[in-house]
């Protein structure tokens, strides 16, 4: 459950940032690393080695995937919980990061100009946790009331995170973007908390 909800302060968390200091910290996530890299050039051999008139090389193997890779495209329902750390991390890295990166970036390029994993993680991008729901970001009245009021006081906030933010991060995980007849979903509490 913890690891499910790692992923998904990306989903919410531009609404604590509406009113409140752009994320800092961390970079531009780091490839990720073929697990079979090709031979550098002084590891391959030599044109006087080979007979002449061959061209060929002899087929490298290719390696298992690593644990560390993230599995191809999304998880389907329910398969972030079965994922590794490694393999959401990589998945976070290659997909998700660049992904909603370009959506906050796209919504205000000044105070998002470099989004970082730390804008919805806080210092659980810096200590390797990725609680989430993330405690540091502001808590959210849930009542009808207290969404009535963080509308009035966000509302190009609100819209964005409601018509762009959400349903792309749900679908980056896997999940349904949250529904107010069935009250399920990927939701403004998987990473933000109650006030």
């Amino acid at each position: 459950m913890v690891q499910r909800t790692a992923a998904r302060i990306l989903a919410v968390c531009v609404l604590a940032a509406a009113g409140f200091a752009p994320a800092c910290g961390g970079g531009e996530p780091e490839p990720v690393q073929p697990a079979n890299p090709p031979p550098t050039a002084s590891a391959a051999p030599s044109a006087s080695a080979a007979p002449s008139g061959s061209v060929s090389a002899a087929p490298v193997a290719s390696a298992a995937p690593s644990a560390s890779a993230a599995p191809p495209g999304p998880p389907g329902p329910g398969d972030w919980d079965t994922w590794s750390h490694d393999q959401k991390l990589a998945y976070m890295k290659s997909t998700v990061m660049p992904k909603m990166g370009a959506l906050f970036h796209d919504y205000d390029a000044k105070k998002f100009d470099e989004p970082k994993c730390v804008l919805c993680h806080g210092s659980g991008a810096k200590d390797g946790s990725f609680k989430m729901p993330n405690p540091e970001l502001p808590k959210l009245d849930v009542s009808p009331a207290g969404m009535k009021a963080t509308h009035a006081k966000f509302p190009k906030m609100v819209e964005f995170m409601s018509k762009q933010v959400e349903p792309t991060q749900a679908e980056l995980l896997g999940e349904q973007p949250f529904d107010m007849k069935t009250m399920k979903g990927f939701s403004c509490l998987d990473c933000h908390t109650k006030k």
